[in-house]
């Protein structure tokens, strides 16, 4: 009885540990920070408007390139911003003055609305997840239910278990993962905001 007990506990425990949300109202958002379905770019970009000029960046020669090479996650700050001014020192000498502000206008519309998706797939990534994780907190409690109702020295109680033991590794395992699942939006709005404020500064 003692043995089962202590099972009984440990798999509690392991089920209270997960959290419900982060305001405690969403239960397939498991993160501390606030959930904000999408950006807006009026927050953060001080230029003109970016709506309807998403794809005006395929117009602009030489625009590809070093949208691509910005979006690149494994590209540090540094680099970003140094991309960023070749591209408007480039518009620079080709004279483009008229057309400076809107090709980099075009360059952060472009940026904005990549990373913008990005972070809404992470997003729907870390429901899932959730969904999973309570989905597999629901299995556990029924086994913890049967659990109860068994002989503690029976073959069954046993196999059950071993299958409880089984679940809250599983559980746990995803529980570290957590972490750095929900900072994957954090980081792209940071992206988005570094992006915006280097743009930006090269705006005439």
């Amino acid at each position: 009885m003692r043995h089962r007990s202590a099972v009984l506990a440990t798999a509690l425990l392991t089920l209270a540990s997960v959290p419900a949300g982060a305001a405690g109202s969403d239960p397939d958002w498991p993160c501390v920070q606030i959930l904000v379905p999408a950006l807006s770019a009026g927050q953060i970009w001080p230029g003109d408007p970016i709506e309807g000029k998403e794809g005006d960046w395929r117009d602009i020669p030489g625009t590809e390139p070093v949208l691509k090479q910005i979006l690149n996650r494994r590209l540090d700050p540094e680099q970003e911003q140094a991309a960023i001014d070749r591209f408007a020192d480039q518009l620079e000498a080709n004279g483009a003055t008229t057309d400076r502000n809107a090709a980099l206008t075009a360059l952060f519309a472009g940026a904005f609305d990549a990373l913008n998706q990005e972070r809404s797939q992470a997003i729907a990534a870390i429901r899932r997840y959730a969904h999973q994780q309570r989905t597999l907190l629901d299995s556990i409690d029924a086994a913890l239910t049967r659990l109860q109702a068994l002989p503690a020295d029976s073959p069954e109680a046993a196999a059950l278990r071993e299958d409880i033991a089984w679940r809250r590794r599983i559980l746990d395992e995803r529980r570290r993962n957590q972490t750095a699942l929900c900072e994957q939006p954090v980081q792209l709005e940071q992206k988005a905001g570094r992006i915006a404020r280097n743009i930006a500064a090269r705006l005439e």
